[in-house]
């Protein structure tokens, strides 16, 4: 990954919880694979890096809650047309 300047990284930590919320998987993914570039390179200053975790750690978290609605509704469905029946998704017996 390229190196990103510090007005790329400015543009970056603009982003609220709010809009991480609104992100599709594939975006919040990239800007997740953005935060981490950043934060790896050498000479972020500490405050910005402080940011960036904190962005990083929404954006993952927005992630990871994509992944985990798409796998409950792959497993009803995979359990729809295994017992072709309906039953609701308990994430302790049917999840991680």
């Amino acid at each position: 990954m390229p190196r990103l300047k510090e007005e790329e990284i400015l543009e970056l930590i603009k982003i609220t919880p709010e809009q991480v919320e609104k992100l599709d998987y594939e975006t919040a993914m990239a800007k997740l694979e953005m935060v981490t570039g950043a934060l790896e390179q050498e000479g972020t200053p500490l405050a910005l890096g402080l940011k960036l975790y904190e962005l990083g750690t929404a954006l993952s978290k927005k992630c990871a809650a994509v992944l985990d609605s798409t796998e409950e509704k792959m497993l009803q469905l995979l359990g729809d047309i295994q017992n072709q029946s309906e039953a609701p998704f308990d994430p302790e017996k049917d999840g991680r």
